[in-house]
């Protein structure tokens, strides 16, 4: 939780359009998301090591899109 915590506090990206749809270490599985979400025209922030975020009115298709890739 405090990782978590931490995380959620240190970020560079405004709370008010971004959000987070996706958290890993592995900068290879962030960067193999963040294509899958461009595949589809979402845009992106990534924070290397750390998460995703998309717009806030891409969220909905992006956690479709994330729920496919991690089952």
């Amino acid at each position: 939780m405090n990782k978590l915590r931490q995380f959620m506090t240190s970020s560079q990206v405004s709370r008010d359009e971004w959000v987070v749809v996706f958290l890993d270490k592995n900068d290879f599985r962030l960067s193999a998301m963040k294509k899958r979400l461009a595949e589809q025209s979402i845009q992106t922030h990534v924070e290397k090591g750390k998460a995703i975020y998309v717009l806030q009115s891409d969220l909905e298709s992006a956690k479709a899109i994330v729920a496919e890739w991690v089952n």
